[in-house]
């Protein structure tokens, strides 16, 4: 294995390390306000690359990483807050459901054909889902319900980034998605007369922690390193997600999964594998 491989593998482990992280931020704080401190964090981390890179944005840039930002705002926004009804591992699977979803909005934006293997991943990913939750429907709570909403934002958040084709772009789309996120977190706060101060400790940190390595790190590497490898091998690798967040839930929370839970863990993963083939 390359020693790009094995740094392809730090995001998906510090995003799976994020669910615990944020389940824990988000325990005794409102999860708006935790999203508007952990995108303040990142931008502040973010400027000086910006800098250091003497990354330029143009109109273009700008209109694409609005877009883009509005649609990672919501992704977030319904991710956090159903982390506080929902298992970080639940949230993870879930939200890897994305990759299924997102050849269907490919098709409405970029006109991209539907693969066949496509359809038998979304009937896997259902089975998956149906043992996740015990073979018990009736077991889905409003989180898993908020996260799987996060998932169908992540796919169309994927699908405009394809479409858009951002691969020389990507620090300074970067930048504008972050402060789209943190102005719409600001403006919600502001509308539902959210308060943010006080700030309890633990989600202080937690945010602060998720800003940087949930945030910033993992997408630096990503665009330093993505471009040197071969897509498939990448989007493998990024699957690997929600299995480091139910190792690290399992490290940090303790076991509460049965063998039924993890077989649909296990089905979901491979459906995500399916769906990504060529």
């Amino acid at each position: 294995m390359k020693k790009e491989d094995l740094i392809l593998f730090l995001p998906p482990f510090l995003w799976g390390w994020t669910f615990v992280i944020v389940k824990n931020g988000v325990s005794n704080y409102d999860p708006l306000s935790f999203i508007f401190i952990r995108f303040l964090f990142s931008i502040i981390f973010l400027v000086p690359l910006i800098y250091y890179f003497k990354v330029k944005i143009t109109k273009n840039i700008f209109l694409k990483g609005f877009i883009l930002g509005v649609l990672l705002f919501f992704a977030y926004l319904f991710q956090t807050i159903g982390l506080r009804y929902t298992t970080p591992s639940n949230s993870a699977f879930i939200t890897s459901i994305s990759v299924i979803i997102t050849p269907f909005f490919n098709f409405f934006v970029s006109k991209s054909k539907i693969k066949t293997q496509t359809f038998f991943a979304i009937i896997l990913s259902l089975i998956g889902l149906y043992f996740l939750f015990g073979g018990d429907f009736q077991k889905i709570n409003i989180g898993d319900i908020l996260t799987f909403i996060c998932a169908i934002f992540w796919a169309l958040h994927i699908s405009f980034i394809g479409h858009f084709s951002l691969n020389e772009e990507s620090l300074s789309s970067l930048f504008v998605q972050l402060w789209v996120v943190f102005l719409f977190s600001s403006i919600s706060i502001l509308l539902t007369n959210k308060t943010i101060l006080p700030i309890p400790k633990n989600s202080l940190l937690d945010s602060f922690i998720v800003a940087i390595f949930a945030t910033i790190v993992p997408f630096y590497i990503q665009i330093k390193y993505q471009r040197r490898e071969n897509t498939i091998k990448t989007a493998f690798i990024f699957s690997t997600e929600p299995i480091f967040a139910n190792l690290l839930e399992v490290i940090f929370l303790g076991p509460i999964y049965t063998i039924i839970n993890y077989f649909g863990m296990i089905l979901i993963f491979f459906s995500s594998l399916i769906a990504q083939r060529d």
